[in-house]
């Protein structure tokens, strides 16, 4: 009650600033309605330490970003400009790049069974691809729009920017169950990019340096991921959207829209 309180009193005072503006807004609205208090907050996030760096396209909108043996893959974004990319781990250097359709505009992308599975924004379509060649297979349907896309090596899970998850039959898309993610009892919204870290679903939240880690049973929030440290956002649009992760050397990998760099990163105590 008390954290609602100071909301209500915060945002009728920024109403009133000349200077105020919607991230100002949206900022408040993500410490106060997510964290719930600064407290909490504290107690449950950790901050990254960066290993390396890795040269990223700079033109990139990143929405899908994952890696399997020695190679990253990424889903790029934007009307006109999306497509699917493979570069190499070690010096960044772009193997393969296919381009959409300019009315389509991409999202999620996730590596299951050898197949790569893409979204795209409000097409309500997936497509699927062989990893190698980049062949398109066939293209699967949905409904609502497309954010993040994961697989816990057995179905896809998906986002589209509230706080929930659904997983999915890889062949139809049919709904196997859904979780909703929540923290202290509150909706945790705006999930977008996804990877699968351990049992845990690590989701970006959009236009933050957030990453929140999910239990993929409960919906749960277990932690907050603070990504401020390396965070090269500048505006509105460059923000953290990428996560992979390695099963094999356990490594994590991150960046963003429009970042110069890809970042290995590691966390005390995890």
């Amino acid at each position: 009650m008390a954290s609602i309180c100071k909301f209500l009193y915060s945002y009728f005072f920024l109403l009133r600033l000349p200077t105020c503006t919607k991230s100002h807004i949206y900022s408040l609205v993500l410490l106060v309605f997510l964290v719930n208090d600064f407290h909490s907050f504290a107690q449950e996030t950790v901050t990254p330490r960066i290993v390396k760096k890795i040269p990223h396209d700079s033109k990139a909108f990143t929405q899908g970003f994952i890696v399997e043996k020695g190679v990253f893959y990424e889903s790029t974004g934007l009307y006109g400009n999306s497509s699917l990319r493979k570069y190499n781990t070690y010096s960044g250097k772009l193997i393969r790049r296919i381009s959409l359709e300019d009315k389509f505009f991409a999202e999620g992308l996730t590596l299951l069974n050898d197949k790569l599975y893409q979204l795209t924004w409000k097409s309500g379509m997936m497509f699927v691809y062989d990893k190698t060649t980049f062949e398109m297979e066939k293209i699967l349907k949905y409904s609502g729009e497309g954010w993040g896309l994961t697989n816990n090596d057995k179905y896809l899970v998906m986002s589209n920017g509230s706080n929930i998850l659904k997983f999915r039959d890889p062949k139809t898309l049919r709904i196997i169950r859904s979780i909703a993610v929540t923290h202290n009892g509150l909706p945790v919204n705006n999930l977008n990019e996804l990877e699968f870290v351990g049992n845990e679903i690590w989701a970006n939240i959009w236009k933050s340096n957030l990453v929140a880690c999910i239990n993929s049973d409960t919906g749960k929030l277990v932690r907050w991921i603070d990504f401020t440290s390396i965070s090269e956002k500048t505006g509105d649009e460059d923000v953290l959207n990428g996560i992979a992760y390695d099963k094999e050397k356990d490594q994590i990998f991150v960046t963003g829209k429009f970042w110069n760099s890809i970042y290995e990163v590691s966390f005390k105590g995890l």
